[in-house]
């Protein structure tokens, strides 16, 4: 596995266990803490799946589909939390930069699954 794709699994990894400890530090609801920490590993998984030629199957398209509407509720979920904090403009980047680091990832799970399946 390419080097920056080890790099890329590690940020997704300190992204995931990064908002798992804010949110159990927030008093917030442990299940779905553990919900998203989910759906970062399963976009682990498909950096794995899409580097090494793995298997894309039925269940890796639902973990994905599951793990994009997790994270897409997060994404909204931090902004609106933004917009009630009233952060500057580089609070702001920083939320934005925090949902957009895991689109790669899902684009990489569907281009496995796509070329799983010859289209």
């Amino acid at each position: 596995m390419p080097w920056a794709a080890w790099a890329y699994v590690v940020l997704l990894a300190l992204v995931g266990l990064s908002g798992f400890a804010l949110m159990l530090r927030a008093g917030q609801s442990k299940p779905l803490a553990l919900a998203r920490l989910a759906a970062m590993g399963v976009l682990v998984w498909a950096v794995f799946v899409y580097v090494r030629d793995g298997d894309a199957g039925l269940g890796f398209a639902a973990a994905l589909f599951a793990a994009v509407v997790v994270l897409s509720h997060k994404s909204v979920a931090d902004a609106q939390d933004a917009r009630r904090m009233q952060l500057g403009a580089p609070g702001r980047v920083g939320v934005a930069i925090n949902g957009l680091v895991a689109l790669p990832a899902v684009a990489l799970g569907t281009l496995a699954i796509w070329s799983r399946h010859g289209a």
